[in-house]
């Protein structure tokens, strides 16, 4: 009796992980803007240096200046690119990893 109902818990928990695992396995693509990939997390914020990396990937040249401030009430993260002697900021939206308008 004891066997049989360890061997029915043991397979409700296996059950249960494998879901929870496909759940995470399957997280929602956006689609590529301004060339970079991006992947939503959920309740998950973008950090500075991985914003920075989707920044100079997506524009080349080098990263000089990044820091995140507030606005309106949302992280945004500034990355300062040279490119070619040229000067770009870049913003990109911390919570959704989405580049926005300066």
């Amino acid at each position: 009796m004891f066997r049989a109902l360890f061997r029915i818990v043991l397979m409700l928990s296996l059950v249960t992980a494998s879901g929870a695992w496909a759940a995470v396995s399957t997280q929602d693509r956006i689609k590529p803007e301004h060339g970079m990939e991006q992947t939503v997390l959920a309740a998950a914020d973008v950090s500075l240096k991985h914003a920075a990396a989707m920044a100079k990937k997506s524009h080349g040249g080098k990263v000089v200046k990044a820091e995140t401030k507030n606005r309106g009430g949302r992280k945004v993260h500034h990355i300062r690119l040279v490119n070619e002697g040229r000067v770009k900021t870049i913003v990109i939206d911390a919570a959704t990893g989405r580049e926005v308008s300066p």
